[in-house]
């Protein structure tokens, strides 16, 4: 083969140095810094080697023998870390970084016993936190955009599908490793610390969802009532509807809704709603729903409601709503033509008018027709306090202020001009 090759020459005296330290119980500097340089050496020559491929070809043994020796002193990585002018070294020489033996790599930390458990947690909290997204998006986008419900669609995805990101592509776990290393954290501790991010991001979700959501639905559905009492029913619909969106079981939502659809003449749909909210127990539901079967004469459906609502314990609190059920129930009952009964329940009605700013006037009204279907109270039966017909006609005029009076006005004026004053009348 004739001359031998430089490699051939220097590979000895490195193969030598490898075995001297492995075989010593102590490394002192010296022959450390040898074993480097002559590695440097042979790496140099194994470089031009490369440059000029036809000079000389030397034999696979050669290759085996360096790799064998280069294996036995990777093996020493962790004493030669332990070599404390390593670092200086490296300074002075500056190595480039594909010289390995140069960078004696850091121990493969411990693998975690359970980490393929928390790897499995974490895809499932992962899973039931876009589940979650996905909800809480198609809440907000169920009923009209805006820049609110847009931002409550968007933020709880892009939270999730970047969490996701992170710990299922191969980018993502990368890049949360090197803030992780960052930080400190130690290696065994990743998928640890991997769960409980995946934890954290569920339960908050959850908790949005849960809480944050019906608070929500809260704000929408104040806000609808403002615009409802300024006029602006389409926008209150809209916020009632956003409101359901965000809490289905919203039985004050739907109660307003009912009321925004019996404004726009849409009593099916009002029907509907109230049914809803008196099936989540809203009170007020129970005497509009009352109501729009007595429009449509439906008393056998009428009645049940009021009498539930008006054994609620809580109603006493309520004295416009009890006044509400009580006039309502009187009117079913003058329908029925159940005078007595009728008489008394807006009697009742009229006493908690009084009460009420301004008074009610429809009270008066129904129990004048009451008490035109009745035989007069003689002017000696002083122990009567039941006015008679005219009497009850005067005072829902005299109360029948508001615009929603009108009907009422309208038919106490009729009354007043067209029916003659019973023989036992008091004078007016």
């Amino acid at each position: 083969m004739g001359a031998s090759h430089p490699l051939q020459s220097a590979y000895p005296q490195y193969q030598s140095l490898v075995h001297q330290l492995v075989a010593s119980p102590t490394w002192e500097p010296e022959p450390v810094l040898a074993l480097l340089r002559t590695r440097d050496r042979i790496q140099q020559l194994i470089d031009l080697l490369a440059e000029m491929p036809d000079e000389q070809t030397l034999p696979p043994q050669f290759w085996l023998d360096l790799a064998n020796t280069d294996a036995d002193l990777g093996r020493q990585s962790d004493r030669l870390r332990a070599v404390p002018a390593l670092a200086d070294w490296r300074k002075s020489v500056h190595p480039p970084e594909h010289h390995w033996w140069w960078y004696p790599p850091d121990p493969e930390p411990p693998k975690e016993a359970l980490a393929w458990l928390w790897g499995g947690l974490t895809i499932a909290m992962l899973t039931i936190s876009l589940a979650l997204a996905q909800d809480i998006a198609s809440r907000f986008t169920a009923s009209a955009p805006g820049v609110w419900s847009s931002l409550g669609a968007i933020a709880p995805v892009i939270l999730t599908l970047f969490a996701s990101g992170g710990a299922l592509t191969k980018v993502g776990q990368q890049a949360l490793e090197n803030i992780l290393s960052s930080r400190g954290s130690h290696r065994k501790n990743w998928a640890k610390i991997k769960f409980a991010l995946a934890l954290f991001l569920a339960l908050g979700l959850f908790c949005f969802h849960a809480l944050g959501l019906p608070r929500i639905a809260q704000a929408y559905n104040q806000q609808g009532e403002t615009q409802y009492e300024t006029g602006d029913w389409a926008s209150a619909e809209n916020n009632f509807q956003q409101a359901l969106s965000l809490k289905p079981d919203y039985p004050e939502a739907q109660f307003n809704l009912g009321v925004i659809y019996e404004e726009f003449q849409q009593y099916d749909k009002a029907q509907t709603e109230y049914l809803k909210a008196v099936q989540g127990g809203y009170l007020h539901a129970y005497n509009n729903l009352a109501r729009l079967y007595l429009r449509e004469k439906e008393y056998d459906r009428a009645i049940p409601l009021l009498l539930l609502a008006l054994s609620d314990s809580d109603l006493s609190q309520d004295p416009e709503l009890e006044y509400a059920l009580r006039k309502n129930l009187g009117q079913v009952r003058l329908e029925q033509g159940r005078l007595a009964e009728a008489e008394t329940e807006l009697q009742e009605a009229i006493r908690i008018s009084e009460a009420l700013d301004p008074p009610r006037p429809d009270a008066y009204c129904l129990l004048a027709q009451v008490l035109e279907q009745q035989p007069p109270t003689p002017p000696n039966d002083s122990t009567s306090a039941v006015p008679t017909a005219r009497e009850a006609w005067t005072q829902c005029l005299q109360y029948a202020n508001r615009p929603e009076d009108d009907r009422w006005a309208g038919q106490a004026r009729d009354a007043l001009t067209t029916t003659e004053t019973p023989n036992y009348a008091a004078p007016q």
